[in-house]
């Protein structure tokens, strides 16, 4: 990436990077996190941010929500808090240049080695079918379309999984959760997979932590007395969101099901007491999952 400025929304990416690097690293070199793994942290995180820079910048505090995903990386414990400021001044010869070109490539083997991964199952299967028949079988790549977001986190309904800008057609999803720019899931076949912000699914044998807990958001204090929450997911940058019924008292009798008199809602709360407005949730009739 040159030092530049080019025009229109590249610019702006630019100028960015340029102006918060040098406190980024630094703030993660001050919290004990190694030179090269804090470079490649932020160089990762900015680079997963890159195609979606303008909406971005636009809808959202990305000092906070940047940050947020950096730490995650570095696997540092949230704050929600903005990026720090005046840690360092700019070195050019400690530029973000060669710490993109290695993030872009460690992406690029991340992707191949999913590739290889599903090469070598084919080639398993295929000599134990013994015969074509089998390769008529394989599913064919999940469909992805550009789409932004209309929620501030991920979502599923009626088979599609929803990330910030992107749609990947993906059914039999059992649970998910977001997992940095992208999301890991367990699909009901057993196998567990790792949605990119690209939507590329590629298999892990690692998931993240989350993916075998359950949430534990704070109490939610119910906008009317008819207000259950039925899930809950945490939002990047801190805080929660809070899938609504206002239908039914009991959520536990219909998990996440759109009954025919109520609606969903969907409510992000960045502190306890401090929630933005409800948004009735007309996707998919209404029937979405958080997780």
């Amino acid at each position: 990436m040159s030092r530049e400025a080019g025009t229109g929304e590249r610019t702006d990416f630019a100028t960015y990077v340029y102006a918060r690097w040098p406190d980024m690293v630094g703030g993660l070199e001050d919290e004990g996190v190694a030179a090269d793994e804090a470079r490649l942290a932020v160089a990762e995180a900015l680079l997963g941010r890159r195609s979606s820079w303008p909406r971005r910048s636009r809808d959202e505090d990305v000092d906070v929500t940047l940050w947020a995903e950096i730490r995650e990386r570095a696997a540092l414990p949230p704050t929600g808090q903005p990026a720090p400021h005046g840690v360092r001044p700019y070195d050019p010869h400690d530029g973000p240049e060669d710490w993109f070109a290695r993030a872009e490539a460690r992406r690029g083997a991340r992707r191949r080695r999913g590739a290889v991964r599903v090469a070598v199952g084919v080639l398993v299967l295929a000599v134990l079918a013994a015969g074509w028949q089998w390769w008529a079988s394989i599913p064919p790549a999940p469909e992805v379309r550009k789409e932004a977001n209309s929620l501030p986190v991920v979502w599923y309904a009626a088979g599609e999984l929803h990330l910030e800008d992107v749609v990947v057609e993906l059914p039999g999803i059992d649970t998910f959760v977001a997992d940095g720019s992208g999301a890991a899931a367990v699909l009901r076949n057993g196998e567990t997979v790792r949605i990119d912000e690209d939507g590329d699914v590629t298999t892990i044998d690692d998931p993240p932590d989350a993916l075998d807990e359950e949430p534990d958001p704070p109490r939610f204090v119910a906008i009317t007395q008819y207000d259950v929450v039925l899930q809950a997911a945490p939002v990047a940058g801190g805080g929660w969101a809070y899938l609504l019924d206002s239908s039914r008292r009991d959520g536990a009798t219909d998990a996440v099901r759109r009954s025919e008199s109520g609606r969903r809602a969907l409510v992000v709360c960045r502190a306890e007491l401090d929630c933005a407005p409800a948004v009735t949730v007309v996707a998919a009739d209404g029937a979405i999952r958080l997780r």
